[in-house]
């Protein structure tokens, strides 16, 4: 490896301008939607870490990264001490420990103080935590902040694993996963109005909207709901673009500027999702059966073994294998039955698969359905209110676990213990989802994307004797419930 492969990748060393012509950089200030993620803001520099930036395709992460570069740059730092580079040309952990020895060598005789290493798709290099483990145990890394992101969970996420006591400590969390934008996100970054809500009420704190939410399971209903209901035509507007667009800010923007959004735009994320899987052995022809499957079968209970009957797979183990994949992926999660007495999942029982975004799931279930009009496919599917409410109830799922995530932040933090759903045995009762608190208390949410709600709807609450049942439209609070829109619920996510 030469130092010319490094240095064309940091254009800035030469000039400190040069960071303004980073094709990311051009493309983000020429966007006519300009997202900033939060997650931006809960990543310090000011100490020796070791960050994993992990999330789907096409979400932006590369973007994040550049952004925070230039941060850095245009904050004083000495544009020598940033480090970037796209790992997917490096095959294995030498390589890696040469790169990076490359760079230290080079830069050691500036004498700065801190440097930046930003190690973009780490999980394409091999055994790269052995490499990694070396150069911290030798001291290479000393007053260095290092962010390395991938695609592909299951790598980063086993891989650091084998660090233990390597990665420094503080502010907060060290494995960060930047998400398609939630609904708010999607609402703030496209409609400065609603931007204004949240400052003017102070919702930017999410420990705030964290207390509105939770308020609600015991009748409290925060003033700053009427406030909100006063937007929520607004939001329900957006909520119908949301649909459409998903969190992807590609797609968003296209929608915005074109009223549509190119077929080249889904089938990059196919293209880009496949090639990710390959390296883990997962072959498209299952992914598109398992994945078709569950596009039927959304929102629905189903077992492994169902999905071996509609797609002629050999095993249920291979249907678990490939859906684990898919989850790891960013693409599905899975929701498991609770079992009340324990408040813990039964893996046993059946289960429920959601997509993690709507602009994923279009674009997959387009794909699997053997369609080329992506688009069109999308307003076709949402014309119809029984898919409309499917995809609803997958948006809240994706919503939810974000949510006790936000309440139990953990680098060990796994959804199935926190978000769940519940069956009474024999199928007459049911509630679409139950979150378990930090006292362990489980809470259920019902979900009823429908134009009237009558007192049948409360049923698999009334087993809970509280509850929230979110609507399409109405805002009311009937006996020990509350029911609310589902714009305005979001909303507070």
């Amino acid at each position: 490896m030469e130092f010319t492969d490094i240095s064309q990748q940091n254009q800035w060393w030469k000039d400190f301008s040069e960071i303004h012509n980073d094709p990311h950089i051009m493309a983000f200030e020429n966007a006519k939607i300009q997202w900033e993620p939060r997650i931006k803001h809960f990543i310090k520099f000011d100490a020796d870490r070791i960050y994993t930036l992990r999330g789907p395709r096409q979400v932006g992460k590369t973007t994040l990264v550049k952004n925070m570069i230039r941060d850095l740059l245009i904050g004083g730092s000495d544009p020598k001490s940033v480090f970037y580079y796209t790992c997917d040309m490096i095959d294995n952990e030498k390589d890696f420990v040469e790169l990076i020895n490359l760079y230290l060598d080079w830069v050691s005789v500036f004498q700065l103080d801190r440097k930046y290493l930003f190690l973009d798709e780490i999980s394409a290099v091999k055994n790269w935590e052995k490499g990694l483990k070396y150069l911290v145990d030798t001291g290479k890394l000393r007053n260095t902040t290092i962010i390395l992101t991938g695609s592909h969970a299951i790598d980063i996420k086993y891989s650091i694993e084998r660090l233990p006591g390597r990665r420094g400590e503080g502010s907060g969390t060290l494995n960060k996963i930047l998400a398609p934008m939630k609904f708010a996100e999607f609402a703030e970054t496209v409609d400065p109005t609603i931007n204004d809500l949240f400052r003017k009420y102070s919702l930017l704190d999410g420990k705030r909207r964290q207390e509105i939410i939770f308020g609600l399971f015991d009748n409290n209903v925060d003033p700053v709901l009427d406030i909100l209901r006063i937007h929520q035509a607004d939001l329900d507007r957006l909520l119908e673009q949301y649909l459409i667009t998903g969190g992807i800010p590609r797609s968003i923007n296209e929608f915005y500027t074109q009223n549509s959004i190119n077929d080249s735009t889904y089938e990059i994320y196919i293209r880009s999702l496949l090639g990710d899987l390959a390296r883990w052995k997962i072959l498209e022809a299952p992914t598109k059966k398992i994945l078709r499957s569950v596009a039927d079968k959304l929102t629905t209970n189903i077992s492994w073994q169902s999905i071996v009957k509609d797609s002629d797979i050999g095993s249920h183990n291979t249907v678990s294998k490939y859906i684990e994949n898919l989850e790891n992926s960013f693409v599905l999660n899975t929701l498991y039955q609770v079992d009340i007495t324990k408040k813990t999942s039964n893996s046993k029982k059946e289960k429920k698969v959601y997509f993690q975004d709507p602009f994923i799931f279009h674009s997959l279930r387009t794909w699997v359905s053997g369609q080329t009009d992506y688009f069109n496919s999308t307003l076709s599917y949402l014309e119809s209110p029984e898919n409309k409410s499917k995809l609803i109830e997958s948006i809240v799922e994706n919503h939810l676990t974000r949510l006790m995530y936000n309440v139990s932040q953990s680098d060990v933090f796994t959804s199935q213990e926190h978000v769940f759903y519940w069956r009474k045995k024999g199928g007459k009762k049911e509630v679409d989802f139950v979150i378990k608190d930090k006292n362990g208390d489980l809470l259920p949410i019902e979900v009823k994307y429908q134009n009237q709600i009558n007192s049948k709807d409360y049923v698999g609450l009334n087993a809970f004797k509280k509850g929230i049942l979110i609507s399409k439209k109405d805002f009311n609070t009937t006996g020990n419930y509350v029911t609310i829109p589902v714009s305005l619920f979001l909303f507070l996510i």
